[in-house]
């Protein structure tokens, strides 16, 4: 299973959407499910000695910004991971929405209502590593 031996952040101020997606991912195998309704308690999790191998962020959490909880982690503002797989959730795919996550190279961007063979196929895609770039070989040069 996916999630195997991992931990798993979920930030959503909708405690039905932590519950709903707590019980998808518990079937995915995460070894833990950290949920947090707040920027705030994300933050708190994400900290210093943070294990999160994933973040499902929700783009508005109460009236702060998801959004900037991403951009906080990939410009590392937010510790312990710049590279930290997240995906970003919404109830509307506006344009403008899905540039800027493409912007800030996030792993993926869910639009709610989520279905959990859309969930587990953005899961898995966020957790591949990443593919290995060829060495950079000049013509005719030896192995």
């Amino acid at each position: 299973m996916i999630g195997r031996g991992k931990t798993v952040l979920v930030v959503d101020c909708d405690e039905a959407i932590r519950q709903m997606l707590g019980a998808a991912l518990r079937s995915f195998r995460f070894e833990r499910v950290v949920q947090a309704r707040t920027i705030d308690e994300a933050k708190g999790a994400l900290g210093p000695g943070g294990t999160i191998d994933l973040a499902l962020i929700d783009w508005q959490v109460g009236d702060q910004s998801g959004f900037d909880l991403a951009a906080d982690i990939r410009t590392g503002r937010v510790p312990p991971r710049r590279d930290l797989p997240i995906i970003m959730m919404s109830w509307k795919a506006e344009p403008k929405s899905v540039l800027a996550a493409q912007g800030l190279k996030l792993n993926g961007m869910l639009i709610k209502p989520l279905s959990r063979d859309t969930l587990e196929r953005k899961i898995a895609a966020a957790l591949e590593p990443p593919a290995k770039t060829p060495p950079n070989r000049f013509l005719g040069q030896a192995s």
